[in-house]
Order: C-alpha cells, then sequence, then structure tokens
C-alpha cells in the first residue's frame, strides 16, 4: 500500500481526486487502489519550555545562573489540537509500503514532512521502507499530472532533500535557541525596571531593531525650506528647476543640490521674466513598452490593498483567506511567489470565462495565448502566486470584493498586450540654471486598461522638506 503524505487537507483533496477516491475516513482517503491520502496540518509538533531540557540542578537557579540553556537534544511535542490527525497519520505511515513525500517542496515543508515520518518510526532517507517524493507545484490537473510521472517522481534520501531537512532543523533549533536564551536574558537584566515582559526572537527583534531604527529617522528629521523656479509654456508644459551648472555660482544652494535662499529662486525668476534666453539643450523621445507586473505575492497583494483602499495587512489577509477557504474564489494565499507554473497557463481559458461573470468586457478582451514571463516553472517555490480559480460566489464583503477585485486584475492583465508609451525628456538652459520636464504619451493601452496598480516608488514631488514653487510665465 501507498500512503500519500501532504501537509495540507486541501491539497490531500486534490491529490484524491486527481487519482480518484472511493471513500473519506477519518484522517484520509482511500484511493480506489486501495492506496491512502492522508494529510498533516501544518507542523504537527512543538518544541517543549526550557525546563523540559533543563537537568534538575539548573531548574534551581534563577537569572543568569541558570543560562545558557543548550539541550543536548530536542525532543518535539505533538500539537494537542492536532493529536487525532497525527494519530491517523502515524498509523497509516506504519502500515505502508511505500510511504510518499507529497508535502510542501520547501526547506520548511521538507522539514515538516521528515519530521512526522521519523515521529512515526518511518526513516524519511528510505532505509526502513522506501520514500519517494514527488514536488507539487500547483493543484491543477497538469500539474499533478506532472508531478506524479513516474519520471518526475525522486526519493526522498537524495541529498536535495536531506539538506532542506537539515537547514529547516537547524532554523527550528536556532528559533529556539536565541528566542528561549534571549528573553531570559533580557528579562533578567531589565525586567524590574519594566511593567511589562520583553521577549527575544531571531527574526523578531532584528525586524523590530529596522522598524525602530526607521522610526527614530522620522522623529530626528529636520524639514529644510527649499524652492524651485518653475516655468509654464504656452503649451501648458511645465519646466521645473534642476540644478546649476558647474562652474556657476552655489550660493545659497545646499549641498543636496536645493535653492535653499528665497533671493536666489526669486533671481532666477527675475531674470527670466526680464527676457533672459533659454535653450533647449537636450531632448530625448524614445519608444517604449512595458510588461504587466508579476501577480502578486500575499505581501505584494497587502502592500497594493494598503495604497489602494487603506486595509492593514491582517485585514488584507483575512479577506484573502476567506476568498480562499470559504469561497474558492482565489488560490493559496500563503505564498511569497510572484510566479506561475507553466502547465497552468493552459488553463487560462477556463478561469477567465469563470470570472467573466464579474468582468465581462475585461475578460472577454483578453487573449488566452499571450504568455509572460509570470509562467516559469523555475521561479514557483512551494507555493505560486495568488490568482483566481475562476469559482465566483456571492456574499463578500466589502474587502473581500476589493482584494477579488485586485487578484483578478492582475490576472487577467498577464493575457493583454504590452503597455506601449513614448517617453519624453526634455531639458532647457536658462543662463547657468538647468531646467527639465518628462511626461509620457501612450500609444498602445495594453494591460493597464485592466490593470493600473499602485506604484509603490513613487515618490512625493520634489525631495524631503518644504517646498515652494515659485512659477512664471517667460512668454
Amino acid at each position: 500500500m501507498r500512503v500519500y503524505l501532504t501537509e495540507k487537507p486541501d491539497v490531500a483533496k486534490h491529490v484524491a481526486e486527481f487519482f480518484g477516491y472511493e471513500r473519506r475516513e477519518s484522517g484520509a482517503y482511500w484511493l480506489k487502489n486501495g492506496d491512502a491520502v492522508t494529510w498533516m496540518i501544518g507542523d504537527m509538533f512543538d518544541q517543549g519550555k526550557p525546563e523540559d531540557y533543563m537537568s534538575e540542578s539548573q531548574k534551581g537557579l534563577r537569572g543568569f545562573a541558570q543560562l545558557p540553556i543548550l539541550p543536548a537534544t530536542f525532543k518535539d511535542f505533538p500539537d494537542a489540537e492536532k493529536r487525532d490527525q497525527l494519530r491517523h497519520v502515524v498509523a497509516l505511515l506504519k502500515r505502508a509500503d511505500v510511504v510518499v513525500n507529497a508535502g510542501d517542496i520547501d526547506r520548511q515543508g521538507q522539514y515538516i514532512a521528515d519530521k512526522t515520518m521519523r515521529y512515526a518510526g518511518v526513516d524519511p532517507s528510505g532505509a526502513g521502507k522506501p520514500v519517494e517524493r514527488v514536488l507539487i507545484k500547483a493543484l491543477n490537473h497538469a500539474s499533478l499530472a506532472g508531478a506524479f510521472a513516474q519520471s518526475a517522481v525522486r526519493n526522498n534520501g537524495e541529498s536535495q532533500f536531506v539538506l532542506q531537512r537539515q537547514a529547516g532543523d537547524c532554523r527550528a533549533k536556532a528559533d529556539w535557541l536565541v528566542g528561549m536564551n534571549g528573553s531570559r536574558a533580557v528579562r533578567a537584566a531589565v525586567n524590574a525596571r519594566l511593567k511589562k515582559p520583553l521577549s527575544v526572537g531571531r527574526v523578531q527583534t532584528p525586524t523590530l531593531a529596522l522598524v525602530v531604527r526607521r522610526e527614530m529617522e522620522i522623529r530626528n528629521f529636520k524639514p529644510v525650506a527649499y524652492f524651485v523656479p518653475e516655468i509654464a509654456l504656452p503649451d501648458g508644459r511645465v519646466l521645473a528647476w534642476s540644478s546649476r551648472k558647474e562652474g556657476g555660482d552655489m550660493r545659497g544652494i545646499d549641498g543636496e543640490g536645493r535653492i535653499i535662499d528665497r533671493a536666489v529662486a526669486e533671481a532666477i525668476v527675475n531674470a527670466i521674466q526680464a527676457g533672459l534666453d533659454g535653450i533647449v539643450s537636450r531632448y530625448d523621445c524614445d519608444e517604449k513598452e512595458q510588461a504587466p507586473p508579476l501577480p502578486f505575492n500575499l505581501a505584494k497583494l497587502q502592500s497594493e490593498m494598503s495604497a489602494r483602499h487603506g486595509m492593514s495587512a491582517k485585514e488584507t489577509s483575512a479577506a484573502t483567506q476567506a476568498l480562499y477557504q470559504n469561497h474558492k474564489m482565489v488560490s493559496y494565499v500563503g505564498t511569497d511567489c510572484q510566479y506561475l507554473p507553466e502547465s497552468m497557463h493552459a488553463e487560462a481559458t477556463g478561469v477567465l470565462k469563470g470570472i467573466s461573470q464579474i468582468y465581462t468586457k475585461l475578460a472577454s478582451g483578453s487573449s488566452p495565448s499571450i504568455k509572460y514571463a509570470c509562467w516559469n516553472d523555475a521561479k514557483v517555490s512551494a507555493h505560486h502566486a495568488i490568482i483566481p480559480t475562476g469559482e465566483i460566489a456571492s456574499g463578500l464583503s466589502k474587502m473581500e470584493q476589493q482584494v477579488f477585485d485586485a487578484v483578478a486584475r492582475r490576472y487577467m492583465a498577464q493575457f493583454y498586450p504590452k503597455h506601449k508609451f513614448i517617453d519624453n525628456k526634455l531639458e532647457a538652459e536658462y543662463g547657468a540654471d538647468v531646467f527639465v520636464s518628462s511626461w509620457k504619451q501612450t500609444t498602445v493601452q495594453g494591460w493597464k486598461a485592466v490593470d493600473e496598480p499602485h506604484d509603490e516608488d513613487a515618490k512625493a514631488e520634489g525631495l524631503p522638506g518644504d517646498r515652494e514653487t515659485l512659477r512664471m510665465r517667460p512668454f
């Protein structure tokens, strides 16, 4: 009997449906050929508390005297809330003639599956019974067929998978060692002076340091008043002062190239209004094209929803999770990948047809034959980008509607032509002062007719500080 082990219940369901299952019982799907598909619920184990690894003498100590806590071995304790499913998994793994690791394909996925096998008494390298490895990158039929093809099935004991398991094990132990020892050390040092306990984490603490450092930069920022002369041309084009030519008088201009003396800015204005002629020193006119942005991963989606609708990261996660879990309208949300398996491209027609129930005109204007760089097997990690499934449900909340709209539009954009435009840059010199203007002229709207993403790199006009614009019309 073959037992297929997946990391999540929904993956097990897709695998069972792919093979064709006869019945579902507690903890497993039974296939028509007698094999079984079972699942974990993420990591099925917790590491113990410090006291679980201490000697009796160490338990009697307090503060720094108790540190460091360096367990010789780390024992895994079954998660109490997942104990029932773990019991089913262990029983099936023990009965199996062949175990198939169909867990997530990243470092953590390998570590979780191998750890579960070890707990069940199965050597994940295949020393006791054969353990195969399949790499599932997506849950559509074509991707599953490719993953389970005889030529694609590998040995779970291959060095690639062993190293992934070891890397996951090292990360888990580092989290424990840094968190437990660091937190206790901080508490011993400063908790007497604080109302709330502090904790230390391998990722948490340096991330917090980045946030605090940025906050201090914001608090300590001192705005500088500066002035930017602008020239309004007869056609409405605006030239903004950019710099003073090399060798020119730099009085009233700071080290960052900003005019900080109003008198200097007014002198420029007065000279041009008095008749100082300008010459066009440079004009560039380039035809350019732009492919659509990649589909969303969770972090990019959170950023986009914050910019578009002011949604918090937590609100975006909750809405996306509801779309995935309750409404079946989007694919798995816990992903850091923005790429899609090439095999899923063939399903675009069906997905677009599904979402055409909402986006009749936009979906009908798409071309499933278009294939951009987002379709790339080599760049798909454990989970692919977040995309619509083609399913449409009712009863969505406002936030769920907003999230789905962003996901669906970004997906449809992958099937529209490239956006094409002419990039214009004009530079003019008035005496020693350089003025510039840039603008774009759209020639082909392309995918921007569907999805106009918020520009994360858009800067506020001008440089940091308090800007004052001095306008003039020289004609």
